[in-house]
């Protein structure tokens, strides 16, 4: 028995010198026995002693609100936690320590004795105070940069961080394996016995006990990733092979990669020497970026020593309490490298952040050493490097004690560390940067057991079996199947989904009531092979209409999945309006049928076609098409044209075309939905070519022509004053054609606000064969109103918007009677309904509030030029909803 193991079971060992005393006074061997269970008892007892627990509370003594992110840690030590939104904290340690010490500024440090091997209950009331930095007095309300110690220190920190960040080094690589749960939070003994669950009880078998609040949760969701990272210098490379993925899932309701891609985007990897931290879709500002000593507050509170070496213990907390930035703690090492060695991060109460109660963040790095290898170049072998990573989010629709919500935890560990080791070539050839490698979610359970840091606990093991016997509880998937009703308007019968619901019913100007029912396909019908279509019928133009469409998918996964690889034959009868470009809607949608003046310029479509569809993780995809078009007029809409000074008139346009469409979206994320695709954002680019050409004389084509268009997009994070959003596209229509087939510009005439549309251009207004447009789109934030006491509270969000485009036609597609094509259309009084741009763009610009009750947006859109054409409106309000966080 070693002598640090004697020092842990301390009366087991008094015990047996006690024994030894008496042997040596010649004690009768019976008497010996005797101290036998004594022996038992105080090993045992000492045993389940040597683990300290403190649970506690931490209050305002004189007003009795509870203190969030206060530091409570054992003296001199860096074992302890701060306290949670509601002021509460647990600790747990098997070192014998009994001094706990409590600071938080602005308030007086306390230093408190604890029962070593016992578990602790506190209530600890802090008392108002000054904080002594050395010679500097810092008192609430009187902070100041100049002479502060602390803001001192933050700049060494900020000086030298490019050299103590991991991506100086010229090479490393690491095993990383991810663990990221979600529970119901504040389950009670009602919620058990309540409708949705008293035929479930299974569900609570794994129930757990959050030991800072005493509340009770139940764990739902659990996703377990293992990976291997490696990292070049030179050229910069990072590439991401992911080995296994393992999740809870409710297979036929839920898409498993978007809802893998959406858990990424909130907790996406986080590095504090980077200037901002993007965490729930926002951009936090962080402590150590150049700006911080402007935005944050920074005092020094105590030195500890962390493996032997000098660290300054600092608080952090933004000046700007709304603003999205961190409140927390940071040791700092007291050496020439100024490193960070360990942080902790909260956000405060008042931070204009959606549906987050809580946010709690730790990270913690040490040394490490990578075995000896031949390096000309003589790089360091050691260095810093994450060993802790652990994320605890509390989301809620309110902030009441006692509402129920969601907690989300995500922990990372790793291991297998190499510094400065050379790696080979071939792993850095992948495009994309996230690689996932052939049955990464087939892994069996052996796989597993071996790539685990850490065993599951049977908690989490329960988790698994209690999904899949939800999978498998009839009464629960027909309360999924009405979920997915009422989030994506479709309902399964069967092998096939009823919907979109909120198609089955619209309305125009020229169907006046139009009724539709229609579905497609679902995975108990085949995962290769999809139908998908719809009936509609307008009881104002009595004509019906339909659409109808097979799918293959050649990829080894199901059909919908990323990356696709399919092919489409479809047939289309249908009503269109010129302009109207919809993402992610559809065009019947009983919401959209409300619009600003009179919707009367449409056009019935009918054609027959075939896409091919190919993706690839890189990001690159295409798609290669063919279809044979007929276009009708309907509505005021009439194929006109003059032919020898007479009016004569073509009852359609027939086209037969082919189409090639490039696109690149690099570590692109969305969610994959019945029929639809929902984007993710994310910092990274995307840019579309487009390419259609017509041919006269094949299949009844009309006219030969060329269109080109190249768009790209990208999203700019510029925190602390939000991010926007830009696009920049053009086109080129080279031939000869009608108006029908030239590029009819993006319109709205609904009341809602569209992101890509012009929102007071009426539809078919402008037609070009050559132009140039930007949209530019800024969201603050809140940065602005922050900062106004009246509007702070309402957390608001300030956004501004402008858009152009500029653009005309060639007199060789202007009508005339040398070239017969059809005449741009006119109003009855002989004003003119469309035609091309002139020499000034058309220009709209907006100004916003969005996060109106955390769900709507308002904008009122000024129209800048044009403003002479018929039946316009020079500006206006318009709506959205959008959640945000």
């Amino acid at each position: 028995v070693t002598s640090d193991s004697k020092s842990q079971f301390n009366p087991f060992f008094q015990a047996i010198q006690l024994f030894n005393m008496e042997k040596s006074s010649f004690l009768s061997l019976k008497k010996a026995i005797s101290l036998l269970p004594l022996l038992l008892v105080l090993g045992f007892t000492a045993k389940a002693q040597k683990l300290t627990t403190v649970r506690g509370t931490v209050i305002d003594a004189k007003t009795k609100e509870s203190l969030p992110y206060v530091n409570v840690q054992f003296d001199g030590t860096t074992v302890g936690a701060t306290s949670d939104i509601d002021g509460k904290f647990y600790i747990e340690t098997k070192q014998k320590l009994d001094r706990l010490k409590v600071s938080y500024v602005g308030y007086q440090t306390q230093i408190l004795t604890v029962n070593v091997g016992a578990p602790n209950d506190l209530q600890i009331k802090m008392e108002e105070g000054s904080t002594n930095l050395q010679e500097v007095i810092v008192k609430v309300g009187k902070y100041r940069n100049k002479g502060n110690p602390a803001v001192e220190l933050i700049r060494k920190v900020i000086e030298n961080k490019d050299k103590n960040r991991k991506e100086g080094f010229n090479f490393y690589d690491y095993e990383k394996y991810e663990k990221i749960e979600f529970a119901v939070n504040n389950v009670t003994q009602k919620m058990r016995n309540g409708f949705l669950f008293r035929k479930v009880p299974f569900i609570f078998n794994n129930v757990d006990t959050n030991r800072a609040s005493g509340k009770i949760n139940l764990p739902f969701f659990l996703r377990e990733q293992v990976a291997d990272v490696y990292y070049r210098k030179s050229p910069k490379t990072e590439q991401e092979y992911v080995r296994g993925e393992k999740f809870t899932t409710l297979p036929g309701y839920l898409d498993e990669s978007g809802l893998s891609n959406y858990i990424q985007n909130m907790y996406r990897p986080i590095n504090f020497y980077d200037n901002a931290i993007n965490l729930v879709t926002n951009d936090f500002v962080s402590p150590l970026a150049p700006i911080a000593p402007t935005l944050y507050r920074f005092y020094i509170i105590d030195t500890v020593k962390i493996k032997g070496t000098p660290c300054a213990h600092l608080y952090y907390a933004p000046r700007e309490k709304t603003d999205l930035a961190f409140i927390g703690h940071l040791w700092v090492a007291l050496d020439s490298s100024y490193a960070v060695r360990k942080i902790d991060a909260g956000i405060p109460k008042d931070i204009n952040l959606n549906w987050v109660n809580e946010l709690q963040l730790t990270q913690e790095f040490d040394f490490v050493e990578t075995p000896q290898y031949s390096d000309s170049l003589g790089a360091a072998k050691r260095g810093l490097m994450l060993t802790k990573d652990d994320i605890f989010m509390d989301f809620a629709f309110g902030s009441s004690d006692s509402i129920r919500s969601i907690l989300g935890r995500k922990s990372i560990s790793y291991k297998n560390y190499h510094v400065n080791a050379p790696l080979a070539d071939s792993l850095f050839k992948q495009q994309a940067k996230l690689v996932h490698t052939e049955g990464f979610r087939k892994r069996d359970d052996a796989f597993w057991v071996q790539s685990r840091h850490d065993t599951l606990s049977t908690r989490e093991l329960g988790i698994y079996k209690t999904v899949d016997s939800l999978n498998n509880f009839r009464p629960f998937r027909r309360f999924m199947a009405w979920a997915r009703l009422l989030l994506e308007g479709y309902t399964p019968i069967g092998g096939f989904n009823i919907g979109p619901v909120n198609a089955f019913y619209s309305f125009n100007d020229i169907e006046g009531f139009r009724a539709r029912l229609g579905g497609i396909t679902n995975l108990d019908f085949s995962d290769k092979f999809l139908l998908e279509g719809y009936a509609a019928y307008g009881f104002k133009d009595q004509k019906w209409k339909g659409y109808a469409a097979a799918r293959y998918a050649f990829n080894k996964t199901t059909l919908n999945k990323f990356p696709q690889n399919e092919l489409k034959i479809y047939y289309l009868n249908d009503i269109k309006i010129p302009g109207q470009q919809l993402s992610y809607v559809n065009e019947d949608n009983f919401l959209l049928s409300f619009k600003r003046g009179v919707n009367n310029k449409m056009i019935y479509n009918k054609a027959i076609g075939m896409q091919y569809w190919n993706e690839s993780e890189s990001g690159f995809s295409y798609s290669l098409s063919a279809k044979m078009l007929e276009q009708t007029p309907a509505g005021v809409l009439d194929f006109a044209y003059s032919d020898k000074g007479e009016t004569r008139y073509k009852s359609s346009v027939k086209t037969s075309e082919l189409g090639l469409m490039l696109r690149y979206a690099p570590n692109e994320a969305f969610y994959q939905g019945v029929n639809f695709r929902t984007p993710i954002l994310n910092q990274y680019p995307i840019i579309e070519f487009h390419y259609e050409g017509g041919f006269k004389g094949v299949a009844g084509g009309e006219y030969d022509f060329h269109t080109l268009s190249l768009k790209a997009e990208k999203v700019f994070y510029l925190a602390p004053i939000g991010y926007s959003d830009i696009i920049i596209e053009g086109g080129r229509t080279f031939g000869t054609v009608p108006y029908p087939l030239l590029t009819a510009h993006r319109a709205n005439q609904t009341y809602a606000y569209q992101m890509e549309s012009f929102n007071f251009m009426n539809f078919l207004e402008f037609v070009s064969d050559h132009y140039a447009a930007i949209n530019i789109y800024h969201n603050f934030s809140g940065f602005f109103f922050n900062r106004i006491p009246l509007l702070k509270k309402l957390k608001w969000r300030e956004v501004v918007t402008f858009k152009a485009i500029w653009g005309g036609i060639d007199a060789k597609n202007i009508p005339d009677d040398n070239n017969q094509l059809l005449k741009f259309p006119i109003a009855d009084d002989g004003s003119r309904l469309t035609g091309g741009l002139g020499s000034t763009p058309y220009m709209e610009a907006g100004v916003g509030i969005a996060n109106i009750f955390r769900l709507f947006r308002v904008d009122y859109i000024w129209r800048l030029s044009y403003l002479d054409h018929p039946n316009v409106s020079k500006g206006g309000i318009r709506f959205r909803i959008k959640i945000d966080f």
